[in-house]
């Protein structure tokens, strides 16, 4: 018996004036870490809005553990934790305030976990959210988030203004957030040493175009790059892009048919190399720029 999706969008869209987010058609399954990556004005902080139901779709349907907004509202949230693009009206009150606010709100609030975050954040319980960095505001939303005890987090650039220190602690708690196996972690970000960390699934958004799922480490090992003593030409099978050069640089997304047509064309492949998944996206990006032209 398959499990029931944690996240389920079906064609949903999204405008705002001249801007459209969608279709979406994405399904996230219990127990997995998904990156939402794109460039800034994607709609990646849309996307957040409407699985919190701070933006209702246009089209479309959206679910989240079986259920929908807003007749299962509360129902639904208090299996989320979430960390906004920006978090607003917390300025006066205390981190110690803040956890018995939002303590109010879970039944599942786990007071241990918070007062660890704060620890190893070194945020005081008196320290007023507003008179922090914005690196330790960011940390302390996320202490938040984690001391629920929810199902899901939803993180929406979480370690942005966080310093590398910081950021990798926070890396960690994302990690270790995942330890029981049934949690479930949708996080947006630009920095690809996240993705490449945390993440088994990444979700490509650009200019509120969806470009799909795909499983990282397949993603990466169907994406390759090679250098070969002569230059192949850019029609055979998998090649992406040729640079001309001696050895020749090749980019490639389908492994075995293109060794394969290499072979047969008596180009030796001198070395070979792995694609980074700034280069994958760009490729995608460009990809799908091709196909609406051509439409």
């Amino acid at each position: 018996m398959m499990e029931r999706p944690v996240i389920s969008l079906k064609d949903v869209r999204k405008s705002y004036g001249s801007f459209e987010l969608g279709p979406v058609n994405l399904e996230v399954e219990p127990g997995y870490v998904v990156a939402v990556v794109g460039p800034n004005g994607s709609g990646k902080s849309t996307l957040f809005r409407m699985l919190m139901n701070l933006a209702r779709p246009d089209e479309g349907s959206l679910s989240l553990f079986d259920g929908a907004y807003p007749d299962e509202e509360v129902e639904i949230k208090q299996k989320i934790g979430y960390v906004p693009e920006r978090s607003v009206g917390h300025d006066e009150m205390s981190a110690k305030a803040l956890g018995e606010f939002v303590a109010h709100w879970y039944p599942t609030w786990e007071q241990k976990t918070y007062d660890e975050l704060l620890s190893r954040s070194e945020i005081e319980g008196n320290k007023k959210f507003g008179k922090l960095s914005k690196g330790m505001q960011r940390r302390l939303t996320f202490a938040l988030a984690a001391a629920t005890g929810a199902e899901l987090l939803l993180l929406d650039e979480p370690t942005d203004g966080v310093d590398p220190f910081a950021r990798r602690a926070m890396l960690e708690d994302i990690s270790r957030f995942m330890e029981s196996g049934d949690k479930t972690v949708v996080f947006a970000t630009h920095v690809m040493e996240e993705v490449r960390r945390l993440a088994d699934y990444v979700a490509f958004l650009v200019d509120g175009e969806f470009l799909g799922l795909y499983e990282k480490d397949a993603l990466l090992e169907q994406w390759k790059t090679f250098w070969t003593d002569g230059e192949p030409g850019t029609s055979l099978p998998g090649i992406v892009e040729v640079e001309a050069g001696n050895p020749s640089r090749v980019v490639y997304d389908s492994p075995d048919e293109t060794e394969a047509a290499l072979a047969k064309e008596n180009i030796r492949i001198v070395r070979m190399g792995t694609l980074d998944l700034e280069e994958i996206l760009s490729h995608l990006m460009r990809r799908r720029k091709e196909a609406r032209s051509a439409r």
